[in-house]
């Protein structure tokens, strides 16, 4: 059931459907002669707009319409990218064969118990089994195109080099907290559902009670209470508390870079500390009132060539993939004959007018 809510999820949000929807449909735009009609792209709109105002975005209100029309144009210009891709996918002899694709969905169909399950669970979405198809032809077209176009990017010595001397600001040991935490959460009645729609996990304890608890848990610690006794008795943190509120990183560290693991207001907080000493108010986030405990902080280091050359060695070729992607789409774009009538039909923007953000030009 996870990983349907996980494939359901991606499906929402990405939304690669090309199924044509009635013939008599209006076309909205051509892509070298390959139409795109307004029941697919009110198809697509509809399914992100689900999709958006289950995180929380809301449609209503004197701009909706404006939102609506902004959305509409957006998601045709992805359409028309997307088969672009498609289209160049079956040029360059990528494009995968249906027999890959079943296979594919006969193994996803398998891992939910079956067809008549996993389309029971669709239906909860307002999806179609051929929405997970589209989005499988469309993510192998655009994997192997991509592989195919960036096969012949090679990276050597003196490129790692010139990319070290040239970007040596991104390339430093960030500065380390270890530091330990207690967590008292409170429930917030302005936070969104999740992805899902399921609501935000429940406490039953408002702002100003969490507030006034890790207060009082301030007053102890002053009074000589042991920080990690009372982690383990008060926090709810359930990452940290069995540790005493020690904060660990991923990989299970307890010295965490600053700004990649804890929020803004927490790493603030703990780097205005002196090493042994917490804090004398309970810090604020959207997770709830933290209690913090400075442990160490290693500055932040400059790394020398040879430090940083391993890490450039992993991140120099997919940028470099990355630009002649970008640059064979763009080249791409160009040379298509598109026909997008929704900027053909968009109104001027009347004279006094803020100017709002122009779609991407099409040829």
């Amino acid at each position: 059931m996870r990983n349907l809510m996980r494939i359901v999820a991606a499906v929402v949000v990405l939304i690669f459907s090309f199924t044509v929807i009635g013939c008599g449909s209006k076309t909205v735009a051509e892509v070298n002669g390959e139409k795109i009609t307004k029941s697919q792209l009110d198809r697509r709109v509809k399914k992100i707009k689900m999709a958006l105002e289950s995180q929380g975005a809301s449609f209503s209100g004197k701009d909706s319409s404006e939102m609506l029309k902004v959305l509409e144009q957006q998601t045709l210009d992805d359409m028309i990218t997307q088969s672009l891709i498609l289209q160049a996918a079956k040029k360059e002899g990528v494009y995968p064969a249906k027999s890959e694709i079943d296979k594919q969905l006969e193994e996803i169909k398998a891992r939910f118990g079956g067809e008549t399950k996993f389309n029971e669970e669709l239906k909860k979405y307002q999806l179609e089994s051929q929405d997970i198809v589209d989005k499988m032809y469309y993510e192998s077209a655009y994997s192997a195109l991509y592989e195919k176009i960036t096969a012949n990017v090679k990276v050597n010595d003196d490129d790692i080099k010139k990319w070290y001397d040239n970007n040596k600001v991104s390339y430093k040991d960030s500065t380390k907290i270890k530091a330990r935490a207690i967590l008292i959460k409170f429930d917030d009645p302005n936070q969104p559902p999740s992805a899902m729609g399921q609501p935000a996990e429940k406490v039953n304890r408002t702002e100003n009670d969490a507030k006034k608890t890790a207060e009082d848990i301030i007053k102890q610690l002053n009074a000589g209470t042991d920080f990690a006794t009372l982690a383990k008795e008060k926090s709810e943190d359930d990452n940290s508390k069995n540790d005493g509120g020690l904060i660990k990183d991923l990989q299970g560290s307890s010295l965490y870079a600053k700004g990649a693991l804890m929020p803004a207001e927490f790493d603030q907080a703990a780097l205005a500390l002196k090493p042994g000493k917490i804090t004398t108010a309970p810090v604020k986030t959207s997770g709830g009132f933290y209690v913090i405990k400075l442990e160490s902080v290693t500055p932040e280091k400059q790394l020398s060539f040879e430090e940083a050359k391993e890490k450039i060695l992993q991140d120099l070729p997919i940028r470099k993939k990355q630009d002649k992607f970008t640059q064979y789409m763009s080249d791409l774009r160009n040379s298509a004959k598109v026909v997008n009538k929704l900027e053909q039909e968009a109104p001027q923007t009347p004279a006094g007018m803020p100017q709002g953000t122009p779609p991407a030009s099409s040829k």
